[in-house]
């Protein structure tokens, strides 16, 4: 029958011959993700954003080397919880439990992290009880953290005004390790019209605001730690969920638009393939591919997301894939160096 009123034939396949949503499997994949890592259930699952917000709070367990500031100064009271999480912190461990309360909070913005990329740590020997945490301290840790070293910044009195809009911030990392920040020096910007101190800063980031900061004379940087949002949400995040959904939205509609095509490439596993309709889940992710099920044939779908390759295989066949992966990977070790 001729197509009329030329209806989008990704549109026509959405109805008649293709079942799929891959974006509501990705954030049920998130969701999954998120409950297997320890995050209390939220009522209605949690989503992509939500994920990457609580990617950008958290830091990788591996090995880091510690770098102390020249300015670096920490009370006696708390110098055995320091050495703990220094060591803590060499040895690869979590550092969850030296950490802000609001890491296992994703829709809580962290406006120091998302502004400055500066995390603090909570100096005590104790743990709460019952709890992953230790105790709640009156002396911060403030450290900038890369993916093979950590900044120490400096200890500071939980309740000093402004802390986390505390310019010296800044300025400690630009004497002691100017490169970390040196790509958000704004090239030709020699000052900013009105000077804002730490009280001002905060009045600002409060209201979801960015601001630049100024050190000195060409010394003005923006955008450290990623910015974030008019709602407080790190920009990072917001832009990391916009491309998967982007790219998982582009990825269906194109086999929702080539679905004939689809079926012919899935005759080796089926002979009567060209018959049935598309019913394709979203499985996973990997570090190259988006892995789908088409479950009608329990054909895997791999989708290589650098160059764009498509490959086909039986289900039968990744699961022997994972057995032998999961064999092979008891056998590596990662060392530090």
């Amino acid at each position: 029958m001729k197509n009329r009123y030329n209806i989008n034939k990704a549109l026509l396949a959405d109805t008649y011959e293709v079942k799929m949503n891959l974006i509501e499997d990705w954030d049920n994949h998130l969701n999954d993700r998120m409950m297997r890592m320890g995050y209390r259930p939220k009522q209605g699952g949690y989503n992509s954003l939500d994920y990457h917000k609580a990617m950008k709070k958290l830091i990788p367990a591996h090995p880091r080397r510690v770098h102390y500031s020249k300015e670096f100064s920490c009370p006696d009271e708390c110098k055995v919880a320091l050495d703990k999480i220094v060591s803590a912190i060499e040895g690869g461990k979590n550092l969850l439990p030296y950490m802000s309360k609001q890491v296992i909070r994703p829709s809580k913005n962290d406006g120091l992290l998302n502004d400055w990329n500066i995390h603090h740590f909570h100096l005590d020997e104790e743990y709460e009880k019952d709890s992953i945490f230790i105790e709640r301290s009156d002396w911060l840790l403030l450290a900038f953290v890369g993916e093979q070293d950590i900044y120490f910044l400096n200890v500071f009195y939980h309740k000093k005004p402004y802390l986390w809009t505390h310019i010296e911030l800044i300025r400690i990392i630009d004497n002691n390790w100017p490169d970390l920040i040196e790509k958000h020096r704004l090239q030709g910007v020699t000052r900013l019209a009105e000077k804002l101190d730490d009280e001002k800063y905060a009045i600002l980031r409060n209201a979801n605001l960015a601001s630049f900061v100024e050190l000195e004379e060409n010394k003005v940087f923006g955008l450290i730690g990623g910015g974030y949002a008019s709602d407080g949400s790190s920009i990072e995040a917001v832009r990391a969920s916009d491309h998967w959904y982007n790219y998982i939205r582009k990825i269906e509609l194109y086999i929702r638009d080539d679905y004939q095509n689809f079926k012919k490439q899935m005759l080796p596993f089926d002979s009567f393939s060209v018959e049935k309709k598309l019913e394709i889940d979203l499985l996973t992710l990997t570090d190259e591919e988006l892995i789908l099920l088409e479950k009608q044939r329990n054909v895997i779908i791999k989708i290589n997301y650098n160059n764009g390759n498509i490959r086909m295989c039986k289900l039968s066949s990744l699961v022997d894939e994972f057995l032998f992966d999961s064999w092979e990977n008891r056998f590596e070790s990662k060392s530090f160096k």
